[in-house]
């Protein structure tokens, strides 16, 4: 009889096409699939995550309930699998669950971070770099981060429209920090490389990107704080005087490589915020070897792969 347990995975998401198994297309998924059953030829497996990221987001901390075909010890297990796994996907925490845990229902809250930085260029490939003919104001940005906290209205800031668990959502954080303030060991001041942290207790598909993207035209001018309290809003609740044209989302959908999956939380799981700072480090250089010669140089070799997402701005 199979078994089951439940891990924390990090992955680069650079070389597949989001979480989910697709055909014909590299997943994160399918390689956590075919890579047990390379170690067990026969029996029922079953990978399931919390979050389904997309195509080319990163994880620092996913949460997988994994079937098991047979009882093995958890570390033994998790040495198994990271020894079989490719680099860019690593166990880093694994241990028996019941079950009935439902690792998609139980969550209390989620946390994502958007890497990106207002240079030309970041030198990093999973830092964007901000491009715009008028100057973008992070200290508007940083009250754009602010104006999301509470329960509010999402619908225009989903990529498509599902109506089936409503568009409320409530954020319980939001804000702008400084990566090095997170990340000590891998950034320093000088890099001037930015995070946009949010946590929430669920969020619309690709919300988070749309929220950074709706952070940039706010930044910029483009977009006021006024008018995104009226975005925040029930469409019948809006002013029109403020808000007339909502055909449109109030922000673009920013690109998955900044995007990381950064934390998730249940009730039954606990990890000290110190022992996650180590470990999202550690994750920093095992996913990124280019780090550890950025940190060291404040160069990197990679920088033609840094993602860029130029913004229209009208006059």
């Amino acid at each position: 009889m199979g078994k089951f347990y439940l891990g924390r995975v990090s992955y680069n998401g650079r070389n597949y096409h989001g979480w989910q198994k697709q055909k014909d297309l590299p997943t994160v998924q399918e390689t956590l699939f075919n890579t047990i059953r390379s170690i067990y030829e026969f029996g029922r497996i079953d990978v399931k995550a919390t979050s389904r990221t997309d195509s080319g987001v990163h994880a620092f901390s996913q949460v997988v309930k994994m079937l098991i075909p047979r009882r093995v010890d958890a570390p033994e297990m998790q040495k198994l699998l990271n020894d079989a796994l490719p680099s860019d996907i690593y166990i880093h925490q694994l241990e028996r669950i019941n079950k009935s845990f439902k690792v998609t229902h139980l969550s209390q809250f989620k946390e994502y971070l958007y890497f990106f930085s207002l240079k030309k260029q970041s030198g990093m490939p999973f830092v964007g770099h901000l491009e715009s003919e008028r100057a973008i104001s992070l200290e508007l940005m940083k009250e754009c981060a602010r104006h999301y906290i509470g329960l509010h209205h999402f619908e225009a800031f989903q990529y498509k429209s599902d109506t089936s668990g409503g568009f409320k959502r409530k954020i319980l954080d939001s804000r702008i920090t400084a990566a090095h303030e997170i990340f000590p060991q891998c950034f320093n001041a000088s890099s001037e490389v930015y995070c946009f942290h949010i946590k929430g207790e669920g969020f619309l598909k690709q919300m988070v990107r749309i929220l950074f993207g709706t952070m940039v035209k706010v930044g910029s001018g483009e977009l006021s704080l006024q008018e995104l309290s009226e975005w925040l809003k029930p469409p019948l609740e809006r002013n029109s005087e403020i808000l007339p044209d909502t055909t449109n989302r109030p922000g673009f959908i920013a690109p998955a490589s900044g995007l990381f999956l950064y934390h998730i939380q249940y009730p039954e799981l606990r990890i000290g915020e110190e022992t996650r700072r180590l470990v999202d480090e550690k994750n920093f250089l095992n996913l990124f070897p280019e780090m550890e010669l950025w940190k060291n140089t404040g160069e990197s070799e990679t920088q033609d792969q840094s993602c860029s997402f130029p913004i229209e701005v009208r006059s």
